[in-house]
């Protein structure tokens, strides 16, 4: 599994690298992980959530931008942030929605308990599973996102978006519900628990290059008003 150096960006930029990750990646059939900053207070929705719906819940001096991806509003304000392209090569990419999810939250919540962190994961439902429009993603857990134990608030989750070469997942760790995180020796040791369960070993990579053209349509995909106000 291939790991990107951690950069920050703009909201724009970094939903623009995610897709690229996923669709223009110079070796496709790798899995790849990046985590990233922001170099401005952003927010993102799901790509079929309506912009009306969390514009007026987000300060106005903040960005906010639709991903490519699935669910509800995130802030970005205090979070650790990542990326994961699992191919369609690997046996998690054809796993049902649910259950791939699980796959890299668990990875993820042992991660956490190494550091002795207070977290659980939602199980799976036993029976139907009742839908739920998305919305402020921190407000509601649903199955397998993590948990603080104390008191049930939502620590972390992560939205896809699935195409015939490869599933997407951005997620995010709220920083602010747990004490003194090292997130260098989490993204460490999440990275290590996700190569296993993918079959494979991390390797790092340098950041690939794009052709400029392909970059700057993305980025500017993400920040345009066509995209973000489409519904």
């Amino acid at each position: 599994m291939h790991t990107l150096p951690t950069e920050s960006s703009t909201g724009a930029l970094n939903m623009a690298q995610d897709l690229l990750l996923l669709e223009a990646y110079p070796h496709l059939e790798i899995p790849r992980f990046r985590s990233y900053g922001w170099s401005e207070p952003a927010f993102t929705f799901g790509v079929s959530q309506k912009w009306s719906d969390f514009r007026p819940q987000v300060p106005r001096e903040c960005t906010l931008i639709r991903r490519a991806t699935g669910g509800g509003l995130v802030s970005h304000l205090e979070d650790w942030t990542f990326a994961l392209v699992i191919p369609s090569t690997q046996a998690v990419f054809h796993l049902d929605a649910l259950e791939s999810y699980g796959v890299v939250l668990r990875a993820l919540e042992q991660s956490l308990r190494a550091q002795g962190q207070p977290v659980a994961m939602i199980p799976s439902p036993s029976g139907p599973r009742t839908f739920h429009a998305p919305d402020v993603c921190a407000t509601r857990s649903e199955p397998y996102d993590l948990v603080r134990t104390s008191d049930g608030k939502k620590l972390a989750g992560a939205a896809q978006k699935r195409t015939r070469d490869g599933l997407l997942l951005q997620g995010y760790l709220w920083k602010p519900y747990l004490s003194q995180v090292n997130t260098s020796l989490l993204q460490t040791d999440f990275t290590t628990a996700l190569a296993e369960a993918l079959g494979t070993k991390v390797e790092g990579v340098s950041t690939p290059q794009y052709s400029k053209e392909f970059t700057a349509a993305a980025a500017e995909k993400f920040s345009s008003k066509a995209w973000n106000e489409r519904l």
